[in-house]
């Protein structure tokens, strides 16, 4: 017999984390899914090439597996991860992959651009935005990536980094400050 409006409890992140210690692959498949779009955010905070974004991604998840025995069941996982995912975007990035940034038609607007004049200024514009975003520092960079564009809310990054909402907040004002400065010097040079 089903009660209504009862719901199974998700497994937290620890008991997973616990599990996978343990050989559960499904426990594995579980945190996976839960933190791709996070730890694809980290890495895409560092690499502009997204063939060497979802390489760090898989770097991080490999890491998790060879490093889960060394996680501390006591600390919050999403932290723990976080350092990972950074450092397997570190990494790649250090190796020396060209950076470029690649666009596809998926990329596109919904409504295709008849325009080729308009197509291209689009294109450069994603560019020059990019390029201002890479210049970032990296807290900025990363916190304004998490907030912006993926759409987490200043505690939910604070839960996966473990840095405080109000300095996430404090990292997303000044690279929105840094963005619009360099975009406005960037944009009044093409118009002189």
């Amino acid at each position: 017999m089903e009660s209504k409006g009862h719901r199974e409890v998700e497994p937290s992140d620890a008991a997973l984390a616990c599990r996978v210690q343990r050989g559960d692959r499904d426990a594995f498949e579980i945190l996976a899914r839960r933190y791709l779009r996070p730890v694809y955010a980290v890495a895409a905070s560092f690499l502009t090439n997204p063939a060497d974004r979802e390489d760090a991604v898989q770097d991080a998840f490999l890491r998790l597996v060879d490093g889960i025995q060394q996680y501390d069941g006591a600390q919050p996982f999403a932290p723990w991860l976080y350092q990972i995912a950074r450092n397997a975007a570190r990494n790649r990035r250090a190796s020396g992959s060209p950076e470029m940034v690649e666009y596809s038609e998926a990329d596109e607007v919904a409504d295709p651009v008849p325009d080729p004049a308009l197509h291209t200024e689009r294109v450069d514009a994603r560019e020059l935005i990019d390029r201002a975003i890479g210049r970032l520092p990296e807290q900025q960079r990363t916190m304004f990536r998490l907030f912006e564009v993926e759409g987490y809310t200043a505690v939910e990054i604070e839960q996966l980094t473990g840095v405080s909402a109000v300095t996430v907040r404090s990292h997303v004002y000044h690279a929105r400050r840094r963005l619009r400065a360099a975009l406005e010097a960037k944009l009044g040079q093409e118009t002189e």
